[in-house]
């Protein structure tokens, strides 16, 4: 079976308007966060960082329950719940490819009550132990892409999945990533010419696009368009469906 689009969203300044991790590190008093506790950020990787900081709120007594309060009224991104509510009414598969956890990404769309709109969620490992300390592992372990974090490699992850779909006879007629970061370049490199990115106006990705790709020398296949709010997004896509 051939599907018209497949449509790969990033997560935090993406389905989120914010960081979901910086806000719940928000809950730690400052003087939590060392020296020694900032230095894991740059030698052990990010994963490793928001471990240490889910142990010291723990620590401090920060419970499970303030933890998910603080991730569901996070706003959604300007547009996209009517974006993603427009994609399944129109039959589109839809999956997310995020680099915060799935407990975070799960309370979030349950919260929303978008879960049932997403095929798959990829993202860190996430769970509460028996103590209620949140524990984090990364979605694997990857040293073949430069250009990606060595816990996610976002392109990795999206070639997978479309050939496992097409091991089961769904391929799809073109595909859209939705993201605003650095880690969303890879995936976006991957696409082809048919294909559209929509990368986050004014964000990392945004630039990298304008910038760092001639710096590079990596070229860009697929259509380029910059967007604000959902709508911007809605209105290509709905074109683009139209049309097929």
């Amino acid at each position: 079976m051939q599907k018209p689009l497949l449509v790969v969203f990033d997560f935090d300044h993406t389905i989120v308007d914010g960081n979901t991790d910086l806000i719940v590190q928000k809950l730690l008093p400052g003087d939590k966060i060392t020296e020694d506790v900032k230095r894991l950020h740059h030698e052990d990787g990010w994963t490793a960082y928001m471990q240490e900081i889910f142990h010291l709120l723990h620590k401090s007594g920060v419970t499970a329950m303030q933890i998910q309060d603080a991730i569901v009224q996070v706003p959604a991104t300007p547009g996209i719940c009517e974006l993603v509510q427009f994609l399944y009414e129109r039959n589109v598969e839809v999956i997310i490819v995020s680099d915060a956890n799935s407990m975070f990404i799960k309370d979030w769309l349950s919260h929303a009550s978008l879960t049932h709109i997403f095929e798959r969620v990829f993202t860190n490992p996430a769970y509460y132990d028996k103590d209620g300390c949140l524990k984090i592992e990364m979605y694997h372990v990857q040293d073949f892409c430069k250009l990606s974090t060595k816990n996610l490699c976002k392109g990795h992850i999206l070639d997978l999945y479309v050939a496992e779909r097409a091991a089961v006879g769904v391929t799809f007629s073109q595909i859209a990533y939705v993201g605003d970061g650095r880690n969303d370049l890879c995936p976006s490199l991957r696409l082809s010419e048919k294909d559209l990115v929509f990368p986050r106006e004014g964000f990392l990705l945004d630039k990298f696009i304008r910038d760092m790709l001639n710096q590079e020398n990596l070229h860009l296949n697929a259509k380029v368009h910059m967007w604000k709010t959902g709508s911007d997004i809605m209105r290509v896509i709905s074109d683009y469906l139209d049309q097929n």
